[in-house]
């Protein structure tokens, strides 16, 4: 299946593409320019030791060139190996392997695409589109995040643009929210780009008590939720990031009924003239 994410035509080549069900609103007729190629297949690893990097869920090694990811579970179980070459995403997964096995490691194929040859990062958020306007709830997982989103869209006729994992996109001096069919566990999404205009992060609380903070604060509490830059994309990154904190961005406390949309819906509208 030919796909288009974030301006980037790629053929999503994988294994379980029909129990991924909301990819097919991604679909194009165009010429693909990028490749995700999944397969059963063990990968033999010439070494496995000196990763370029480690971290929880995964080693990085560099073979022949290319970037080889050894991915795992937290508990140490081994996953499967992404291989990264240039424009071409390899997956090999295990002989067991599962449509949410094979969609945890195509995740990473996406980012990879997304981060390396669009200008756009990635930003831990749910997202709507309210209004013709966009907002981004951002949270540490666990918070409540699509839940609050999912009170916008039974209280007002706002509609889910991502509910996990949004692109953030540069375009015309503009952000936007670039749809991505990967939208985490409840996998709700629609392949709808929209501004991107304010910013919300949640935490909860017994009463709703909402600031809108300034970008010192903002930033420290974007770098939580936001992929670190590396060399390639410094540049690219602060741009979107300056762009991000001029925006209305808001600490919110809140509880998860309908008086937690009320309150920051009315305090929205108030200072996007809506």
């Amino acid at each position: 299946m030919i796909i288009k994410i974030a301006d980037l035509v790629i053929n999503c080549n994988i294994l379980f593409i029909d129990d991924f069900k909301s990819i097919n609103k991604y679909e194009v007729l165009e010429s693909p320019s990028y490749y995700i190629n999944s397969f059963i297949k063990e990968y033999d690893l010439p070494l496995l030791n000196n990763p370029i990097l480690e971290t929880d869920y995964y080693d990085m090694y560099l073979v022949d060139g290319k970037k080889v990811q050894y991915q795992r579970t937290l508990d140490g179980n081994y996953l499967g190996v992404i291989e990264y070459d240039g424009n071409i995403v390899n997956i090999y997964n295990i002989p067991n392997c599962n449509f949410y096995r094979e969609y945890t490691l195509t995740q990473y194929a996406i980012s990879y695409l997304v981060t390396k040859y669009s200008n756009s990062i990635f930003f831990h958020s749910s997202s709507i589109e309210y209004k013709g306007k966009g907002i981004c709830f951002s949270a540490k997982s666990g918070t409540g995040k699509s839940t609050h989103r999912s009170l916008w869209c039974k209280y007002s006729n706002a509609l889910p643009i991502n509910d996990d994992k949004n692109i953030i996109t540069l375009k015309d001096d503009k952000l936007y929210i670039s749809p991505n069919p990967w939208s985490g566990k409840h996998m709700i999404d629609n392949n709808k780009e929209v501004t991107l205009d304010s910013i919300v992060f949640l935490y909860q609380n017994k009463t709703n008590v909402v600031e809108r903070i300034r970008p010192f604060m903002a930033m420290k509490l974007l770098l939580g939720q936001i992929e670190l830059p590396n060399e390639e994309n410094k540049e690219l990154w602060d741009k979107i990031t300056d762009k991000m904190l001029s925006l209305p961005i808001y600490h919110y406390g809140c509880n998860m009924e309908e008086e937690a949309f009320t309150t920051i819906k009315e305090r929205i509208e108030e200072d996007l003239c809506l």
